[in-house]
C-alpha cells in the first residue's frame, strides 16, 4: 500500500522540491525465461526418435506456449521442418494446431507469415485430418485479418479448392470458412462484378446442400444463414432448394432447413409460389407458414419445438392459414375434405345412380398414387393443436409462447385461442402452467373471460404452487370478465383461496385492486351484497383485519372511484374503515372525497408540495453549518439540532426520505466522532464500532449518490479508521493478565493499521477518479503513509492523533434529492407471532421468511442474519432463486432492483431451560479486506421469533 501510495501521494501532495543533477534512467531488460519457454522444447523436436515423443513434446508446448518476440519465427520454421519429415498424421495436426494458438496467443507473431506456411503445408497433403485442422486454422488465423480483402478472398480460393474432398470433414470445415471470411460489400458500394461473384458464392454453397453426406448438407445450409447474418442478400430463389430438406432423413438438416425457410418467408413475403398441382399460386410467407406448420409432428423433439418457436416469429401470416392451426379439419382450398363414404353417401341421396345409358358409367374413378395420400394432418391444420398436446415439455412451452406472439398482435386469433391456453392451465408440468398464465396476462387487453372458461382458471387457484397462485392473481387483475355473474364468481373463489392459503393476502389484495378499477360498472350491483348492506337493519360492523373484509374494501373503494354513485351506499362504520386503510396502506386505496375533512386538507397539502418547498427547507437547516466563523460548540449545537429536524422530514416526506436520512446519517457520524475523540479516556470501542457501521451504511446502502458526496463519505470514514487505529494502539499499551488462550495485544492494532492503510488506497482512487480535492486531514493522512514503507501500528497512531484532534469538522455535503436509501420489510413471520418453534436440540429447525427489498444494488449481497440470545450470529447467503422481482414494482431509475426474498431461515442449538428469542433480519453483505468475514449492514429492524429446543429423549 506504502509503495502504492508514494508515487502519487508525494506527486501531489507533497510541496517540497530537491535541485539538483537530472536521475539517470535505468534501462531494465527482461531475462528470457529458461526451463519454461516454449522454444527451449521446439529445439528438442529433432533429437525425438518417434512419433509419441514428438507428440509429447507438442503438448507441453501447448500448456506453456511462451515465446520470445525474437523466438516465435524460428520456432515456426522448426515446426514446419518437423511437419514435413512427419509420418504420423497426429503429429501433423498438432503442429498445425499449434500454428493457430501462437498466432492468437504469442506476441509478435506475424499472422500472414502463419497463413502462407499453413496454405504450403496442406497444399501436398494426403491425411482429410491435417487438411480439415489445416483449414480450421486458416479460418481461425484470418478471422483477425478480416480488413484485408485480398487475403480473405486468397483464403476462399484455398477453400474452393479443398470442396472436391471426399472428406465430409473437409468439406464442412471449406463450407464455414467461406461463409465466414468472403468478404461481404455494402450493397451501396457493390459493383457489377461484386453482385455475380456473389451469387456465384451463394450458388456454390446452395449446390453443396444436394451433398450425400448428411452433415455436410447441414453445413450448406448454415453457411447460407451465416452469410445472410453477416448481411449477403439471399435470392428468393433458393426456397425451392431449400423446401425439399424439410423432409430429409435426418434431423440436423431438417432444423437448419426450416431456419432457412423461415428466413426467406419473412424477407420476401408477397412474393409468388405456385403449388405441386401447376395452378395455384400462394404467398412465400404463407407457403414457408403452412411447412413450419408440418414440422409440428416431426418425430425429433428439437425439430418440432424449433418449428413452434418460428412460427410465433412468423409475421405476414394471412388470417385463414393462422386461425387453421388452431382446428384440426383438413382443408382443402378452405373447405372441409370429405371422406369417400361421405361423398357417395351424398351421391346415393341425390339419386344420381348409374343409368346405363352411357358407356362405363359407373366405372371406378383414376387410380391414385399412393406418395400423394397422407394418413398424418398436413399443412397449417391443427398446428398448435398437436403443439399443445405433445408429450414433450419443450414442445408445449414453445407452443403457448408461440400462440402468446401471435396473439398479441391479431385479436381475432387471441379471443380465438384462448380456449386453448385455459387448458394449458391443467398442465402436469408447473413451468408450462406458468407459462401459459403469463401468455393470458399478456394478451388480456385483447380477450373477454367467459363463464366457463373462468371455472378453469379460478379452478387452478387451489395449485400448491405459490407461483402459479400470484401469476392467476396477475391474470385475473389484468383481465376484463363479461358479466356480474363472472365477477361474483372471482371474487368468492379469491376469498374462498385466501382462508386456505393466508400467506397469498399480499398478491391477492393487489389482485382484487386492478378488478375493482377496472370492473367498477359491475362492482356497483354487487355493493350491497359485498358490504352487507340492509335497507332496514343496522347490520354488525365487520372486523377490520380480517382479510376477507379486507379483500372487499379494497376491490369497492378502488371501483368507486370511477364510480361515484357507489359513495351513497357505503355506512358510517364503511366510511372509518376507508380511512383507516387510506393510513395503513395507501398504495392499495385511492383517495375517495369521503372521510375526514383535516385528512383530504393533509393531502391536498402533500400534493401541493413540490421540490423546490424541500430544497429551502434543506437550505435553511444547513445553512450556518459550514460556516466557519462560529465556534466549534455553536456548530455541533446546530448539527445536532439539524439532525433532529432531518429525521421529522424522513417521517413526514417519503419521496426525500433518503436524501434526509443521509445526511442525517453523516451529521450524527461527525457529531459521535467528535464525542469520541473528546473523551477522557480515549476513544470508546463501541461508540467507535457503531460508528464504523454507519459508515459502512453511508458508503454501501444509499444509492444516487454523486461523487463528490461519495468522497465526503469517504474521508469521513477514514477518520473513523483513524480513530480505530488510536483506541487500538491505546488498548495495547495498557497491560492485560497474559492467558494462554488470549490473542497477542497487538493484533488488533496490526488489524486496524492494515484496515487504514487499505482504506487510504482506496480513498486516493476514488479521489484521482473523481477529481476531487482532499481536505487537509486526508492530505496529511496520504503524506504519513508515504514517508515509509512499513508503518508501525503505534508509530503511526502518534502520528495521527494530534492530526484528528487538530483537524476541522467534516464538511456536509449539499441536499441531493435524488438519493434513495435501500430498505428492506420483513413480511413473515409477523413481529407479533406468539408462536413457538420446538424442535429437538442439535437438529435444525426452519422458519418461513418472507421479505421484499427495495432499492437494492447487488441482490447478490443480502443475506439473513440470525442472532442467538447467547451472542452467537450466523450470516445465511439465501439461494439464488429464493430472490424473485416484485410483481408490481420492478424496476428503478437508478439502475437498483426491488426484489421479494422467499426463503427459509435454519435454526439450529442446544438444550435450552426455557424459551428465548432469535432475531432474523435482512442485511447487506459488505466486502472489505482482510481474511474476517464481511461486515453486515443491517437494513430493517429485526423480527425475533421464540424458540425452544428440546433435549433429545432416548430410549423407548
Amino acid at each position: 500500500m506504502a509503495a502504492v501510495l508514494k508515487k502519487r501521494a508525494l506527486a501531489e501532495y507533497n510541496k517540497s522540491f530537491q535541485d539538483g543533477p537530472p536521475s539517470k534512467k535505468l534501462h531494465l531488460a527482461k531475462k528470457p525465461l529458461i526451463g519454461s519457454s516454449a522454444a527451449a522444447f521446439v529445439g528438442l523436436l529433432e533429437k525425438c526418435k518417434s512419433s509419441d515423443e514428438a507428440l509429447q513434446l507438442l503438448l507441453r508446448i501447448s500448456d506453456c506456449l511462451q515465446f520470445q518476440e525474437s523466438d516465435v519465427e524460428e520456432a515456426i520454421k522448426k515446426l514446419s521442418e518437423h511437419f514435413q519429415s512427419e509420418q504420423e498424421s497426429v503429429v501433423r495436426v498438432k503442429i498445425l494446431w499449434l500454428f493457430c494458438d501462437i498466432g492468437l496467443e504469442c506476441p509478435g507473431a506475424n499472422l500472414n507469415n502463419l497463413i502462407d506456411e499453413t496454405i504450403h503445408l496442406i497444399k501436398n497433403e494426403t491425411s482429410h485430418r491435417v487438411i480439415a485442422q489445416g483449414i480450421a486454422t486458416l479460418l481461425k488465423l484470418g478471422s483477425k485479418l478480416c480488413e484485408d480483402k485480398i487475403l480473405m478472398m486468397r483464403l476462399v480460393g484455398v477453400a474452393k479448392d479443398n470442396l472436391k474432398d471426399t472428406s465430409h470433414q473437409v468439406k464442412c470445415r471449406c463450407l464455414q470458412l467461406i461463409s465466414e471470411l468472403y468478404p461481404i460489400i455494402p450493397e451501396a458500394d457493390r459493383t457489377t462484378e461484386m453482385v455475380t461473384e456473389a451469387d456465384a458464392i451463394v450458388k456454390l454453397l446452395g449446390d453443396y446442400s444436394n451433398a450425400e453426406d448428411a452433415r455436410v448438407r447441414c453445413e450448406a445450409f448454415q453457411s447460407l444463414l451465416t452469410l445472410h447474418e453477416r448481411g449477403q442478400t439471399l435470392s428468393a430463389n433458393l426456397y425451392d432448394i431449400v423446401c425439399p430438406a424439410l423432409s430429409d432423413d435426418y434431423e440436423i438438416v431438417r432444423e437448419v432447413a426450416l431456419k432457412l425457410v423461415w428466413l426467406l418467408g419473412n424477407k420476401y413475403p408477397e412474393n409468388s409460389i405456385t403449388l405441386q398441382d401447376g395452378e395455384t399460386t400462394m404467398r412465400m410467407v404463407d407457403d414457408a407458414f403452412i411447412r413450419i406448420c408440418s414440422a409440428v409432428n416431426d418425430l425429433c423433439m428439437q425439430v418440432r419445438a424449433l418449428a413452434c418457436t418460428l412460427l410465433g416469429t412468423t409475421r405476414g401470416v394471412s388470417d385463414r392459414f393462422l386461425l387453421q392451426t388452431l382446428d384440426k379439419q383438413l382443408m382443402s382450398n378452405m373447405k372441409k375434405k370429405r371422406t369417400a363414404h361421405e361423398r357417395g353417401a351424398e351421391l346415393v341421396r341425390s339419386g344420381a345412380w348409374a343409368s346405363g345409358r352411357r358407356w362405363a358409367d359407373d366405372a371406378p374413378g383414376a387410380l391414385l398414387d399412393t406418395e400423394t395420400v397422407q394418413l398424418l394432418p398436413g399443412g397449417a391444420a391443427g398446428a398448435f393443436v398437436h403443439g399443445l398436446e405433445d408429450e414433450l415439455m419443450e414442445v408445449r412451452t414453445a407452443a403457448v409462447d408461440a400462440v402468446c406472439q401471435l396473439s398479441m398482435e391479431n385479436t381475432v386469433f387471441a379471443t380465438t385461442s384462448l380456449d386453448f391456453l385455459v387448458d394449458m392451465f391443467n398442465d402436469e408440468i408447473e413451468d408450462v402452467r406458468l407459462r401459459a398464465i403469463d401468455s393470458l396476462t399478456k394478451i388480456s387487453h385483447h380477450i373477454v373471460l367467459r363463464e366457463d372458461q373462468l371455472e378453469t382458471i379460478l379452478g387452478a387457484l387451489e395449485d400448491y404452487s405459490m407461483d402459479v397462485r400470484e401469476g392467476l392473481h396477475r391474470m385475473l387483475g389484468s383481465c376484463t370478465v363479461a358479466s356480474k355473474t363472472c365477477l361474483e364468481m372471482c371474487i368468492d373463489k379469491i376469498l374462498e383461496n385466501l382462508k386456505r392459503y393466508p400467506q397469498d393476502k399480499r398478491s391477492t389484495f393487489r389482485c382484487v385492486q386492478r378488478l375493482g378499477s377496472s370492473h367498477a360498472s359491475l362492482v356497483l350491483p354487487l355493493t350491497t351484497r359485498l358490504l352487507a348492506v340492509h335497507p332496514f337493519f343496522d347490520m354488525p360492523e365487520p372486523d377490520v383485519e380480517d382479510p376477507a373484509y379486507m379483500c372487499v374494501l379494497i376491490l369497492v373503494l378502488n371501483a368507486a372511484q370511477h364510480c361515484s354513485t357507489m359513495l351513497p351506499l357505503f355506512e358510517e362504520h364503511t366510511v372509518k374503515h376507508y380511512t383507516y386503510l387510506r393510513d395503513t396502506m395507501p398504495h392499495l386505496v385511492p383517495p375517495l372525497p369521503i372521510g375526514d375533512t383535516r385528512l383530504s386538507r393533509r393531502e391536498r397539502t402533500e400534493a401541493a408540495m413540490d421540490d423546490s418547498a424541500v430544497r429551502r427547507f434543506f437550505d435553511t437547516v444547513l445553512q450556518h453549518i459550514d460556516n466557519a466563523t462560529l465556534s466549534t460548540a455553536v456548530r455541533l449545537k446546530m448539527l445536532q439540532s439539524a439532525e433532529e429536524q432531518l429525521n421529522k422530514l424522513c417521517e413526514m416526506e417519503p419521496l426525500v426520505a433518503g436524501a434526509a436520512q443521509f445526511t442525517a446519517l453523516f451529521a450524527r457520524c461527525v457529531l459521535a466522532l467528535h464525542a469520541a475523540l473528546r473523551a477522557a479516556a480515549g476513544p470508546p470501542a463501541h461508540a467507535l464500532t457503531y460508528l464504523a457501521t454507519d459508515c459502512l451504511r453511508l458508503q454501501h446502502q444509499f444509492s444516487g449518490v454523486s461523487e463528490q458526496e461519495n468522497a465526503c463519505v469517504w474521508q469521513l470514514a477514514l477518520r473513523v479508521a483513524a480513530a480505530r487505529l488510536i483506541a487500538a494502539v491505546e488498548c495495547a499499551a495498557t497491560p492485560a493478565p497474559a492467558t494462554p488462550a488470549a490473542p497477542p495485544a497487538a493484533a488488533p492494532a496490526l488489524s486496524a493499521a492494515a484496515a487504514l492503510t487499505h482504506h487510504a488506497e482506496l480513498l486516493d482512487r476514488l479521489l484521482a477518479s473523481a477529481g476531487v480535492e482532499p481536505d487537509p486531514f486526508t492530505i496529511a493522512v496520504f503524506q504519513q503513509l508515504s514517508q515509509s514503507a512499513e508503518n508501525k501500528p503505534a508509530a503511526l497512531a502518534r502520528a495521527l492523533q494530534p492530526l484528528l484532534h487538530a483537524a476541522p469538522l467534516p464538511v456536509i455535503p449539499k441536499p441531493n434529492l435524488k438519493i434513495r436509501m435501500c430498505t428492506a420489510s420483513i413480511v413473515e413471520p409477523a413481529s407479533d407471532n406468539d408462536t413457538v418453534v420446538r424442535f429437538s436440540a442439535g437438529l435444525i429447525a426452519g422458519v418461513a421468511l418472507e421479505a421484499e427489498v427495495w432499492r437494492v444494488r447487488e441482490p447478490g449481497a443480502l443475506r439473513v442474519r440470525v442472532a442467538y440470545p447467547d451472542r452467537r450470529v450466523h450470516a445465511l447467503v439465501p439461494p439464488r432463486d429464493h430472490l424473485r422481482e416484485l410483481d408490481h414494482h420492478n424496476t428503478n431509475d437508478d439502475g437498483t432492483q426491488n426484489v421479494r426474498l422467499l426463503t427459509k431461515v435454519l435454526i439450529s442449538h442446544g438444550v435450552w431451560t426455557e424459551p428465548c428469542g432469535v432475531d432474523i433480519s435482512v442485511c447487506l453483505a459488505v466486502e472489505e479486506c482482510g481474511r474476517e468475514p464481511a461486515p453486515l449492514v443491517e437494513l430493517c429492524r429485526p423480527v425475533r421469533v421464540t424458540v425452544a429446543p428440546k433435549p433429545i429423549k432416548r430410549g423407548i
